[in-house]
Parts: C-alpha cells; structure tokens; sequence
C-alpha cells in the first residue's frame, strides 16, 4: 500500500490481526528511510512498535500475546476518566467538543472491576476459553459479584438462536438458576462473596459461602448443553441477553472459567458501555460528568 501524505484527512487507521507467528513486521512506513521512519510488528507474539525522527527515538513493546491464530482488533479502549484538563490553545480549537451527553458519566468514587450498566452484555465464544474437564466432565464459572439491581440475566450459556440453554437471572434481590428445559432454583442475593457455577453429568450446582443448591437436568437438555462445546455457535453470555429489555446493573471484581481470569477486553462481542476495568463505588444517579 501507498499512501500520499498531502491527501491525507485522517489521522487514525485501524485493522484486525490474526497470525501464528511470533515475531516479524506487520507493516513499515517511511518519508525517508533514513531519519523519518515508524515500524509496528510483533517481537515474541506481542506488539512492538518503532519510531524515528528529528523528534524521538523509540521502541515500545507492550499489551497480550496476538500469536494465538485468533482475530485482534489493535486499538482497545482505555477504561479511564479524565478532568481538570488544559488542552494546548483553546484559541487553536477547529471543532466542538463531544457532547459530555454522549461520554460515559464517570462516578464520584471508583474501585477495580467490571461494570454492566442496564442492557449491556458481552459475548465469549466457549471455544475461546479454557475448555471442561473430560473425566469426569466437569465445567466451573466463578463470579465476584460486587453490586447488582435490578432484574435481568446475569450470564447464560447457549446459542445465538436459543441463548439460555442454561441461566443465571437476577430478580427481586435473588438468583434464580434457570434451564432450558423449565427447571429452575433460587438463591437470596449476596454481595461480596464468591458464587460459583459448576456444571457436572446430569446436575448444575450453585455454591455461594455455606449454601448450595442442586439443579438436576434432564438426560436430554444435558445433551444439548454438552453438544455447546462441539459447535462454533456455542457462547457464555454475560448480562443482557439478545432482544432482552434488562434492567439489570452489576459490577464483577472477576469472572474465572475453569480457574482462569477471563479478561473483557478479549471478548468476541461487548457493548460500548460496559466499564471494563473500573466499578462505581455505590450504585447512585449521583455522577461526575467531568472527562
């Protein structure tokens, strides 16, 4: 690709990635080959880039490995909230701000976590996250459920054509276990304190501190849910499900599969507006709107 820089009216590019290979250059580009030149590659499956000019001279490497033969979208969004800024000239100022209606508000006080407002989900393909155990068969979600209202689904497993196959919903300060098949059980809501999923031949189990429910399945929903992992249309659901109205709002301090930190920032699919990496403190319409 060539590019004339005098006809350029952009200033940002972005792309999808997907290689097996550990090192080498994804693209090079020059004004001068000697003293004007940027590099952005892969050293060691992680992304590197180079820059030199009159200006600077450096090499920064940083962010997950990318050698997984997976697609990686390479401008992330930053989860952060930004104020008491003095941007250059103001005088200088070619167009209008964003409207501060259109950001995401920023809470008075934040902890670390994961923030799902009301209708936002996010979508993990099951292949893309450590698998179950074959002998016996056995698969385990962890949550740390720091704040939660409303009512809506909290996770779910199934397809995009039938999406709760299995489900947790919130609903009335509890959580309710539900099947496909109708089969369903409840637990009071307790913040703060690990819930974990475990799913075994024939039954689900639902474990927060000293309780424990059991949800028995059919030999044929079990069936289905099993044969989840076989497709590429198996998917763990996490808040709102697709055409759901949720009103449901929660804030995880970690998700595991299988032991394992899932990171959100790997999702296939999230909503824009899901607070990846920050949770408001207490739940309140009080916010500040500076960015």
């Amino acid at each position: 690709m060539t590019f004339n820089f005098t006809k350029i009216k952009k200033s940002s590019s972005s792309f999808e990635l997907r290689t097996w290979d550990p090192e080498g250059v994804i693209f090079y580009g020059d004004t001068n080959s000697k003293d004007d030149w940027f590099v952005l590659g892969l050293r060691d499956g992680r992304p590197e880039i180079q820059l030199h000019n009159h200006l600077a001279q450096l090499t920064v490497g940083a962010g997950p490995r990318l050698d997984d033969g997976t697609w990686h979208q390479l401008v992330p969004a930053l989860d952060g909230c930004v104020r008491q800024g003095n941007w250059l000239d103001p005088q200088a100022q070619t167009s209008e701000s964003t409207p501060a209606s259109s950001l995401r508000s920023c809470a008075v006080q934040s902890q670390p976590g994961t923030f799902f407002p009301p209708g936002t989900r996010a979508e993990f393909s099951l292949q893309d996250i450590p698998q179950p155990h074959a002998e016996p068969w056995a698969f385990s979600l962890d949550l740390g459920l720091q704040l939660a209202a409303g009512s809506g689904h909290l996770l779910a497993l199934g397809t995009p054509e039938n999406p709760s196959w299995l489900s947790l919903y919130l609903q009335d300060q509890k959580m309710v276990l539900s099947s496909g098949s109708g089969l369903e059980l409840d637990l009071p809501l307790v913040l703060g304190l690990p819930l974990q999923l475990k799913l075994a031949v024939s039954r689900v189990i639902l474990t927060q501190g000293y309780k424990k429910e059991i949800l028995a399945l059919p030999a044929l929903h079990l069936g289905f849910l099993l044969n989840l992992w076989a497709q590429p249309q198996g998917f763990l659901f996490l808040g709102a499900l697709p055409g759901e109205a949720s009103s449901a709002s929660f804030c995880l301090d970690g998700l595991w599969a299988q032991g394992q930190k899932l990171d959100m920032d790997r999702a296939l699919r999230r909503s824009q507006d899901i607070w990846t990496h920050s949770c408001p403190q207490i739940p309140s319409n009080g916010t500040d709107t500076t960015h």
